[in-house]
Parts: C-alpha cells; structure tokens; sequence
C-alpha cells in the first residue's frame, strides 16, 4: 500500500513538473509566441547577448565603421581606394579602383583586394556591384552601397577604438508590460513617404499600416512603413519612432523596432526588442529620423538605452 501511495505521489509530482516545464515552454514552430515570463525573458536575454557578441567579433560590426566614403561618378573616371580613403593611384599597400559605366558601378583591383556578395566572388570589371558587397583590404573590410550617381563605401577598422573597448550595450531591464498587443490596419495603397535623414537627404519608405495599442492607460498608435515592396525585405515592417526617453536615457534621434508582417490584423508590439539606429554607434551610417506621426507623448522604458553608457 505505501509503495502504491508513493507512486501515486511521484506520478502527481511528475505531472506538476510537466505542466510547470509546458508553462514555460516555447509554443512549437513559433518563435514569436510564448507561454510564461520566463521563456520570454530567456530568449530576450538571448538575443541580447548574441547581439553583443556579434558587436564584438564581427567584421562588419556597427562600432568598427571608421568612416563614410561618397564618391561622385562625375567626378573622375575611376577613383582609387586605399587603406579606406580616396588616393592617388600611386602608393604601396592593397588598393582597388571603382568606376562608374551606364549608370553602374564596377571594380578593378591592383594588389590584394577580394570582392564578395553573400560569400561569392563578384567578377572585376564586368559585374556590377550591388547593396551590401564587401571588400576585403588588408585588415580593412569595406560596404558598398551604390546608387546611379554616387557610390557609398562604409570602412571597417577592427582597430577602431570603439570596437576594441566595447564591452557590450546597455537595455533596460526586461518589462513584459512593454509587450503589447497591437491591432494593424492596413492602408488602402502603400504610399512612398521621403523620411529624412541624419545625412540630411532623404530615404523612401512606404506607408503599410496603422499599429493601435493601449500601454499604461494611453490609446497610441504608430504608422508601420516598409522599406522595400518586393524581395526579402518585403515581409518585413519597419516602425522608427520618438518617446519621451530620448536625449536623456535613450538615443536622441530615436529608436527602432522590426516585426513580421503578420497573416492577419493582431501582431505583438514588443518595445523590450527596440533597438537604436546604427549612427547612435558610428558617424559612417545614414539612419532614417522618425516620421512626426510616430512620436510617443510617453515614456518608453524598454529596449535599448544610448550608447555609450
């Protein structure tokens, strides 16, 4: 009979445990979706933390842009870079020289230089250079983003101050009242919205939806843009915006969130996941300021605090 009673126990303690760890737990094949505080606040530390490590290690790392090179494809015929600036094409060290034909941009190297997209190689002089591709040069790692007149070379330095003293980001604690649901109403057509920048030149989104929520007994709503109607991007929401945070524990310009654009009208409007615009690390970027409409008469406690800190 005891051995039936402890059983009987263990069985119910087994159970409990389950049902505790099934609380806990991460809803199958959604990673958006979860079940207790403890998993929610797990994976947000997680993703912090990979963010950091990322900072820290990576190539390309926000804290490693050393600087923002324009050129003007009216300028010269071809322009020469070398150790991440403008030269003459006379010098020692890796060099690569970029031009501008028919409204593209290719490259051709002199010693040293690779060029790659998503890991392949992008051919000297007869492909032309897209949104992201990277040069290697030397110890230097270079962007490019081209447009039909200029091309933009952003120059990372592993040796940067910045990135060789940076430790890691500073959040405020995790709020799981800051995870709000939303409701998303769509507009009618996607209109171009210009959005300034901190360049002082403009970058076009478009206008996808209103996001209506409630937070601390407030009825808000902010305007969700897209970045890009076709591609991978597409799928994406992009939702700057201003709260009363800014200029004291939070960046000035304003911070960021991203969503997935979701099946139908309710989406989870998380602010512990907002993030700052990559100028707040380093003055090589050009970041969209918010909309007016997206200003906040509230403060917004989560997220990403101002760096440095």
């Amino acid at each position: 009979m005891r051995s039936t009673i402890v059983n009987r126990s263990f069985a119910r303690l087994a159970a409990v445990l389950l049902l505790s760890a099934l609380a806990w737990a991460q809803v199958p094949g959604d990673d958006k979706v979860l079940i207790g505080d403890f998993a929610w606040e797990q994976a947000l530390l997680k993703e912090r933390a990979d963010k950091d490590a990322e900072f820290k290690t990576s190539t390309t790392s926000p804290m490693a842009g050393r600087e923002r090179l324009t050129i003007v494809g009216t300028a010269a015929p071809f322009h020469v870079i070398r150790d991440g600036r403008v030269a003459d094409p006379a010098g020692a060290g890796p060099e690569f020289a970029v031009m501008l034909k028919d409204g593209k941009w290719y490259w051709s190297s002199a010693s040293g230089v690779a060029c790659r997209r998503d890991g392949q190689p992008v051919a000297q002089e007869s492909e032309a250079l897209a949104q992201g591709d990277l040069f290697t040069a030397g110890r230097l790692t270079l962007g490019a983003y081209p447009g039909p007149d200029t091309l933009a070379l952003i120059v990372f330095d592993p040796e940067r101050p910045q990135v060789v003293r940076f430790e890691h980001l500073l959040y405020y604690p995790p709020a799981r009242r800051y995870a709000v649901q939303a409701k998303l109403e769509r507009f009618p057509e996607m209109k171009p919205l210009k959005v300034t920048t901190t360049r002082k030149l403009e970058k076009t989104f478009y206008r996808y939806g209103k996001l209506r929520f409630r937070l601390d007994g407030k009825d808000l709503e902010l305007t969700a843009l897209k970045t890009s109607l076709e591609g991978p991007d597409a799928k994406y929401l992009f939702v700057p915006f201003k709260d009363d945070t800014n200029g004291k524990e939070t960046y000035e310009v304003g911070r960021f969130i991203d969503l997935e654009d979701p099946e139908g009208s309710e989406v989870m409007l998380d602010f512990n996941r907002c993030y700052n615009p990559l100028c707040n690390y380093s003055p090589a970027y050009n970041c969209p300021l918010p909309p007016l409409e997206n200003f906040l008469e509230i403060e917004i406690r989560a997220g990403e605090k101002t760096y440095p800190h």
